[in-house]
């Protein structure tokens, strides 16, 4: 929101206009867009003598205790609430960072309590923990209180994401579940796209929070329609309950009652035992060797600054001029196509090129807005929104290939500690304009458009995967790593498909 000093008492009583005090009584200042500007933050000392007001533009401008907030645009924020601006806006990018911590918390924490307790009861109770910390996000009266049940907001919804995610690959069969994984991200595309609209409609923080938490009830039925995964209760070896469930999707189905009941026993009783050593892999098992530990710190770059950009651009797009609520709009309308046009690229010239392409071209866009005219506004949105396109195609990209590149013992691992970098990469996002304050205006798109760029060309290091066969082991990964073809000429693996099918699927579970 615009704001300025408060008029004193004094002055206001004396019916001194707010045009007037700010002609004369606020500085003029270079903003962060190098503009001349009026000060947000000072202001000349004022006095008021026979019923006008003098303002001694002489002295230094002292700093506001005091703000006035232009509500013209926005009705009631958390920043005239709060007074979160001048030297208190840091606290604005500490509320984003605060809910990425929770963010790196969920994925970890979601994940083991899952594996322990199941699919199902953790969810619930995930949604649980969600609906009461935002409902009392409603009643915080200061800043802090917000941040506390902002930070359990986060928790709460991100482990439902992350194990929504999990149930949709653990339920939907081998035909569908590439399909229904791949538009399953179309939920987050298009609530992005309807968030300022809604926001537009409803421009009251506490009356919008509420818009936003209410529809998060229906999830409850979640408790009576969504049935525990058939493949926790495999590890688990609940298989009385495995039985009921497959038994009521054959049901369902449509499927032949006798013929379904009779391959589930058949099933249950000649399934192996489970292997205890699987799943013993750390982190520092990518980093043993050397080809593999170059491909692992090579990934992690990529995840971090792929992430830093992506929330750069979607928590900063008032910055980029224009209305507010269309570029919000138009930044996540370009995620729409940006994965699906990627998905038939990637398959003709790998996941390696793709994101090599999207990673050079999101950060060509980012170093061309440094280039853009102030007066430009149109352009400089072209520019990010273009940034933000590629940086999208990048994300979606970027899961798959790293699924693909590590061997399947440490598959999980490799994701999982890929996606801690990105949650770095996005703690570090809401800083941005603060990064404007301190260096130089270009600052904030420069260093990541570089960087982005880098990123990109230091995949010509990387294998590709396209038409490969994938490695299983540690061995054959450090092999793969090389740049080196692990299939013996004319050897033949059955298990390609199944392993990059269930890559993609261990992605995102352990995310």
């Amino acid at each position: 929101m615009d704001h300025w000093c408060a008029r004193p008492p004094e002055i206001i009583a004396a019916n001194i206009s707010v045009e007037e005090w700010k002609n004369r009584s606020i500085p003029i200042v270079k903003g962060r867009t190098e503009l001349y500007e009026s000060s947000h933050c000072t202001m000349y000392p004022s006095t008021i003598r026979n019923g006008s007001l003098y303002s001694n533009i002489n002295e230094e401008p002292i700093k506001c205790t005091a703000w006035e907030y232009d509500n013209s645009f926005y009705k009631d924020t958390m920043v005239d609430q709060w007074d979160l601006v001048c030297e208190r806006e840091w606290l604005i990018p500490i509320a984003k960072t605060v809910y990425m911590v929770a963010f790196l918390l969920a994925a970890t924490l979601c994940g083991q309590l899952s594996d322990k307790f199941g699919r199902r009861k953790t969810m619930i109770g995930c949604l649980v923990v969600f609906l009461i910390a935002a409902s009392l996000t409603l009643l915080s009266v200061n800043f802090i209180m917000f941040l506390v049940f902002r930070f359990f907001v986060a928790l709460g919804l991100t482990s439902v994401f992350t194990i929504s995610y999990v149930i949709l690959a653990e339920i939907v069969s081998v035909e569908y579940r590439s399909i229904y994984c791949f538009t399953f991200k179309y939920g987050w595309v298009f609530a992005y796209m309807l968030m300022p609209y809604i926001a537009w409609l409803i421009p009251s923080w506490f009356w919008l929070q509420l818009v936003f938490t209410l529809p998060w009830l229906t999830l409850l039925s979640v408790f009576w329609i969504v049935p525990e995964t058939p493949r926790w209760l495999i590890t688990k070896r609940r298989f009385s309950e495995l039985e009921k469930v497959l038994l009521y999707a054959a049901e369902r189905n449509g499927k032949d009652m006798k013929e379904a009941k009779a391959a589930i026993h058949h099933f249950i009783t000649n399934h192996p035992q489970i292997d205890e050593k699987k799943g013993d892999e750390t982190v520092l098992d990518l980093l043993r060797t050397p080809a593999l530990r170059k491909n692992t710190i090579n990934i992690y770059f990529c995840w971090f600054i792929i992430s830093y950009i992506y929330y750069a651009l979607s928590w900063n797009t008032n910055d980029l001029g224009g209305d507010p609520y269309w570029t919000f709009f138009i930044c996540g309308f370009v995620e729409l196509p940006a994965g699906f046009i990627f998905m038939f690229i990637c398959r003709y010239v790998g996941h390696r090129t793709g994101l090599l392409i999207a990673n050079v071209l999101a950060g060509l866009c980012l170093l061309a807005v440094i280039f853009v005219p102030a007066d430009m506004v149109w352009l400089t949105i072209f520019f990010s929104m273009a940034g933000k396109f590629f940086n999208s195609a990048s994300f979606d990209t970027v899961y798959i290939y790293t699924a693909e590149i590590f061997p399947t013992v440490v598959r999980n691992v490799a994701v999982g500690s890929s996606s801690t970098w990105a949650r770095i990469g996005a703690l570090v996002a809401p800083f941005i304009r603060q990064v404007a304050d301190v260096t130089h205006h270009s600052v904030p798109m420069a260093v990541p458009g570089c960087l982005s760029v880098i990123s990109g060309l230091l995949m010509l290091l990387l294998p590709e995967t396209l038409g490969k066969r994938l490695p299983d082991t540690l061995e054959e990964g450090e092999t793969f790593a090389k740049k080196l073809d692990i299939l013996s000429k004319g050897e033949k693996h059955n298990g390609v498909s199944n392993g990059i099918e269930m890559g993609e699927r261990d992605t995102k579970s352990s995310d």
